[in-house]
């Protein structure tokens, strides 16, 4: 998401709080309907956007399609076709939270067992177990690496601040106070799973998500059963 009122780009990567975050920020003021999340990578923000470093890997590409049929859609919320001049994104403060990656996918995987709509977007029925859903979703959509929206066309991760899900309340203070803004509190706009992932994981599907999600593991510094 893009706030003017408060100079920064929020990253929103998904099931990470995003949504009590950028409550918090007034992305849904007068707005509640469903698709009203900004869910936009670095990638479909960033300025300039087109050089050189757009053809230098598929990721790369994708990202443009993303950020072209995003440009094309008609948002609900206005807030979503906000943009940056090059000099607002040179200056704005940018930040995410990321989330350890085996929390991560049994929560969306416990969003979707819940909501009638996801299911039959994705075409799964109620007694689809955790782990055949990994299997079959398992860095994809939603469940993309987290790494995928916070990296920028070279490659580097242009962010001012990343804070941790596991540590919510206290680094978006920190959040705040490095944007130079009094912290609000944090809605709890959207109820997740309270259940203990680790035991819902067979061992192949910790394996997989090791595999799938090495890159983010290493540099966050993430295990199972943290």
């Amino acid at each position: 998401m893009i706030s003017h009122k408060y100079k920064c780009i929020f990253i929103h990567i998904p099931k990470c709080a995003g949504t009590s975050i950028e409550s918090a920020l007034g992305h849904f003021d007068n707005y509640s309907r469903r698709t009203e999340q900004d869910h936009r990578s670095i990638r479909m923000i960033e300025k300039p956007f087109f050089t050189h470093n757009i053809f230098t890997s598929k990721g790369n590409l994708f990202q443009v399609a993303r950020r072209i049929h995003y440009g094309l859609r008609k948002h609900v919320n206005p807030n979503n076709n906000l943009t940056v001049s090059k000099e607002q994104y040179n200056s704005y403060f940018k930040f995410t939270f990321v989330r350890n990656p085996w929390a991560r996918a049994y929560s969306w995987y416990k969003n979707v067992m819940r909501d009638e709509n996801h299911k039959k977007n994705l075409g799964i029925t109620k007694d689809i177990t955790f782990n055949e859903f990994l299997r079959r979703y398992v860095g994809k959509g939603v469940l993309r690496r987290q790494t995928c929206w916070i990296k920028d066309y070279s490659g580097s991760i242009p962010l001012d601040y990343i804070g941790r899900f596991e540590n919510l309340l206290n680094d978006f203070r920190e959040a705040c106070k490095l944007m130079g803004i009094e912290p609000s509190m944090l809605p709890h706009k959207v109820k997740g799973s309270s259940e203990d992932y680790r035991g819902k994981y067979e061992k192949e599907s910790i394996d997989i998500i090791k595999e799938i999600y090495n890159e983010e593991i290493a540099l966050f510094k993430y295990s199972f059963g943290e």
